[in-house]
């Protein structure tokens, strides 16, 4: 009986939530989008004044920049941080409603457009792998707009499952095939995918736990997820990308920033290749992401304790391929 009221409560709460978020894209959709984006800045600065996970995000950027980064330029990145974030939120909200989308995308450029426009035309199947940073939605949604092609991205549930239905139906609404690490045997259905002629999404740019292999990001030793590097070498037929979204000045305009990775093959020793090929992921992030530090996700704990411990084999485990 005790059980049953707690779930019948929670199914009322989650209702309530699900309710509010849908009243809150609809107020979004209907205000103008720099209007929604200046409510939005204000949001942020509060948090940052209030000092959100100020304690990780001055920790991570003092680990990457060290004291070449000043006191100032510290505290202006962080708050850039905050904010790209809460717009973020913004835009994928006001971007779930058909009435705003347009205006949401019509912000978004790709560099180079060149690879760009060849990955919208091409009947090849790739893997891309984004960075946390800008607002990556957004650049797979312009994908799925101008290719009128499906994009499945795989992500880690939320742990409050309102949210997760809420996050996974906007991504399907905006035409992405949504995987969750958990699904058993997920690596080959990926693998297949891609080689195949499927577009497949992968970040793998937050700490990996067990199943993660130790490369430098960002010039520190981080445990990186492997799976967007297995399923590259894997998938033989398919491309490999790097994509990493940056926001200008802290306001609506987005520029994404594409790298193809082109000349790896696998040489027969697994574990060794997935490591050389992770770290070229990293390299390629990296070098974008430090001239655009604002645009990043400093907020998560990346760098964490590496103590020894024993490496499963990529197949082994659905996690390994990345979280979003």
């Amino acid at each position: 009986m005790e059980q049953r009221r707690k779930r019948s409560l929670a199914g009322l709460g989650g209702a309530i939530v699900a309710g509010g978020v849908r009243g809150l894209i609809a107020l979004l959709a209907w205000l103008p989008h720099r209007a929604a984006l200046a409510v939005g800045r204000g949001v942020a600065d509060l948090a940052h004044w209030l000092g959100v996970r100020r304690r990780t995000i001055h920790g991570n950027l003092e680990r990457v920049f060290g004291p070449e980064l000043g006191p100032a330029e510290r505290k202006r990145i962080a708050r850039s941080a905050h904010r790209n974030l809460i717009l973020s939120m913004v835009e994928a909200l006001r971007g779930s409603h058909p009435r705003a989308r347009d205006e949401v995308l019509a912000q978004v450029r790709f560099e180079p457009p060149e690879l760009y426009d060849d990955l919208v035309r091409a009947p090849q199947g790739f893997v891309v792998v984004p960075a946390h940073s800008g607002n990556f939605d957004l650049c797979g949604l312009c994908f799925v707009r101008d290719s009128d092609l499906r994009l499945t991205v795989v992500m880690k549930p939320p742990k409050v499952p309102p949210f997760d239905n809420l996050l996974s139906d906007a991504r399907k609404g905006f035409g992405f095939d949504v995987l969750s690490v958990w699904e058993p045997g997920l690596l080959r259905r990926l693998i297949r995918l891609a080689n195949g002629g499927g577009r497949v999404c992968l970040l793998p740019d937050q700490h990996a736990r067990k199943s993660g292999v130790v490369t430098q990001f960002l010039g520190q030793p981080a445990r990186t997820h492997k799976g967007p590097a297995f399923v590259a070498l894997k998938a033989d037929r398919a491309r490999l990308l790097v994509a990493v979204d940056t926001r200008r000045d802290d306001g609506a305009e987005h520029v994404c920033y594409l790298r193809e990775i082109t000349d790896y093959a696998p040489s027969g020793d697994r574990r060794a290749d997935v490591e050389r090929l992770t770290q070229r992921i990293n390299d390629a992030m990296g070098e974008i992401i430090v001239e655009h530090p604002g645009s990043y996700l400093w907020h998560h704990r990346r760098w964490r304790d590496l103590g020894i411990q024993r490496e499963r084999a990529p197949e082994a485990s659905s996690s390994e391929a990345s979280s979003a």
